[in-house]
C-alpha cells in the first residue's frame, strides 16, 4: 500500500488508481449499482494488471489513462473481467471511444472471456459524453456501447452526496469543488478546509483517510501561501477533533512528492513527443520542437500536440501548432490569468 508521500500523480496515474486498488466494491456500488448487485462479493475479486498491460502497450502518445481490469464472478456463476477506464483529461479527445473499442476487442480476443467495459468521465466539457464506437463499412458494422457516469451531473444531486457513507461521494464532492473553484483559490481553500473536515468525521480508518485525503490534496491544489493557511486549519481541525492523521511533515513531503510527480510525467511526456517527432519528421524537427516543448507545463496541451502530431503530414505545419501554444501561454501569464494547476 503506499504511503502519503507515494501517493502521487506519476507518468500515467494519479490518486484515483489507488481509490479503485483499495476501494473496487464501494466504487461500482456508486457509481454502477445495478452491475455491483450483479456481482458474488462472497467470492472475492482478482485485479488483472498485467493481462491489461498487453493490450495497452502498444497505446498511442497522450497522457495515460486510469485504467483498472477485475475479474469478478456474477451469481449465476459466471466469470467476467470488468476493465474500469476512468478519464481524467481536460479535453474532449476524438480517439476515445476507439481506443476503447481496441481494448475491449484485443481483451476478448485474447483471453476469450466476456467483458464490461465501464467509464467515469471527470472532465470539465458538459456536453461531451462518449458513449459508444461505431464503424460500419459495405453493409459490415462493428458497435460498441459502454456505460458512462459524467461526474458533472452531480451538481444536481448534492444533497444525496452529502448524505452517502460512500467513499466516492466525497471523491465527487472534491472532483465538483476543484471545478467549481478553478479560478477563485480563496473559495478553493474554504471548500478543501470543508472536505477535509468532513473526511475526518467518516470514521474511516487512519490508512483510508490518509487515502482520501491524497485524493483531495490532489484534486484541489492551492497557491503555496494558501497551502500555508490550510495546513494551519487542518491542525486546529485535529486538535479539536482530537486526532491527528496527517503530520505536518506528511503534509509537505505529499506536496513535495506531486510536484515531483508532475515535473517526471511532464517530461516523460516531452521526450516521448520529441522522439515520435523524430520518427516522423527527423532530427531537425524533432530539435527545434524540444526547445518549445520545453516551455509548456500543462499536460493536456502536450496531449494535444501529440494527436496533432499523429494527424500532420508536415513538421513545419506540427511545428507551427507547438509554436503558437507556446505563444498562448505566454500571452496568458503576462495577462496574469494562468488557470490553477490542479483544474
Amino acid at each position: 500500500m503506499r504511503t502519503p508521500a507515494t501517493a502521487t500523480r506519476d507518468d500515467d496515474d494519479s490518486p484515483w488508481k489507488d481509490l479503485l486498488d483499495r476501494w473496487q466494491r464501494p466504487f461500482l456500488e456508486f457509481f454502477f449499482p445495478a452491475i455491483a448487485a450483479d456481482i458474488d462479493w462472497s467470492r472475492g475479486f482478482e485485479f488483472l494488471d498485467k493481462e491489461l498491460q498487453t493490450i495497452t502497450r502498444r497505446a498511442v502518445v497522450g497522457r495515460r489513462y486510469v485504467d483498472k481490469l477485475v475479474k469478478v464472478w456474477r451469481w449465476g456463476g459466471e466469470e467476467t473481467w470488468v476493465l474500469i477506464h476512468t478519464e481524467v483529461q481536460g479535453e474532449p479527445d476524438p480517439a476515445f471511444a476507439r481506443r476503447l473499442y481496441t481494448y475491449h476487442s484485443r481483451l476478448m480476443d485474447r483471453y476469450d472471456r466476456p467483458v464490461a467495459t465501464l467509464v467515469i468521465l471527470a472532465d470539465e466539457r458538459p456536453g461531451w459524453r462518449p458513449q459508444r464506437y461505431r464503424h460500419t463499412l459495405w453493409g459490415c458494422e462493428v458497435v460498441l456501447v459502454f456505460p458512462v457516469v459524467k461526474l458533472l451531473d452531480f451538481k444536481s444531486r448534492m444533497a444525496e452526496l452529502e448524505a452517502s457513507a460512500n467513499p466516492f461521494a466525497l471523491v465527487v464532492l472534491a472532483q465538483l469543488a476543484a471545478t467549481a473553484t478553478k479560478r477563485d483559490p480563496a473559495a478553493r481553500l474554504d471548500r478543501k478546509i470543508g472536505l477535509t473536515r468532513r473526511l475526518y468525521r467518516c470514521g474511516l480508518s487512519r490508512d483510508e483517510v490518509l487515502s482520501l485525503y491524497a485524493f483531495i490534496d490532489w484534486v484541489m491544489r492551492l497557491p503555496e501561501p494558501l497551502e500555508d493557511d490550510y495546513h494551519r486549519a487542518i491542525q486546529a481541525i485535529e486538535e479539536a477533533e482530537q486526532m491527528r492523521y496527517v503530520t505536518t511533515a506528511e503534509r509537505i513531503g505529499m506536496r513535495k512528492g506531486m510536484e515531483r510527480g508532475m515535473k517526471r510525467g511532464l517530461e516523460s511526456e516531452r521526450t516521448l513527443l520529441q522522439r515520435q517527432a523524430r520518427r516522423r519528421f527527423g532530427d531537425d524537427v524533432a530539435e527545434r520542437a524540444a526547445v518549445l516543448l520545453a516551455r509548456i507545463q500543462a499536460p493536456e496541451t502536450l496531449e494535444q500536440l501529440g494527436e496533432a502530431l499523429l494527424d500532420d503530414a508536415d513538421g513545419e505545419v506540427w511545428l507551427t501548432a507547438v509554436q503558437a501554444q507556446v505563444d498562448g501561454a505566454d500571452d496568458r501569464k503576462g495577462a496574469g490569468g494562468a488557470a490553477s494547476p490542479a483544474g
